[in-house]
């Protein structure tokens, strides 16, 4: 008797591993059918260079007119140049810089409301402002305790 006892404990500790060791499969395949999800990860080149500026750039930012933008113009000049970046100058205003074997242009990026349909555009002009001048006035501007 005493040790058909011990044997019911050792059976339900070895079936109790068995549901975690199931569960644990489970979990691992979910988890891998989400990181392989094709929706998540077929995104078109133009869908990639925006989703890295608004991520990395620009503190992941949710503006979906801007993100439109950028697939749409932003991408096509960009393919001239090695490298791109964005700066938020304002809530509607980035300085766009391209870079090409140690040159940069800079563009000034404003989002407007068009007044008569209140639609939104943009506005893509060249500036002579670089990072650092951007960088500055921000400094100049924060209050003394955001620095």
């Amino acid at each position: 008797m005493k040790y058909l006892l011990i044997l019911l404990v050792l059976f339900y500790f070895v079936s109790c591993s068995k549901e975690d060791t199931k569960q644990t499969d489970n979990i691992r395949k979910d988890i891998g059918e989400d990181i392989e999800n094709p929706a998540d990860t077929n995104l078109t080149p133009e869908e990639k260079f925006s989703a890295s500026l608004m991520s990395d750039f620009l503190e992941s930012s949710e503006d979906d007119d801007l993100a439109d933008f950028i697939e749409s113009e932003i991408y096509k000049t960009s393919r001239d140049y090695n490298g791109t970046a964005m700066v938020e100058v304002t809530p509607s205003t980035w300085l766009v810089c391209y870079e090409k074997e140690g040159a940069y242009k800079n563009y000034l990026l404003q989002k407007l409301v068009d007044n008569t349909s209140n639609e939104y555009y943009f506005s893509l002009k060249e500036t002579s402002l670089s990072v650092s001048d951007v960088i500055t006035r921000r400094s100049i501007k924060a209050p003394a305790g955001d620095q």
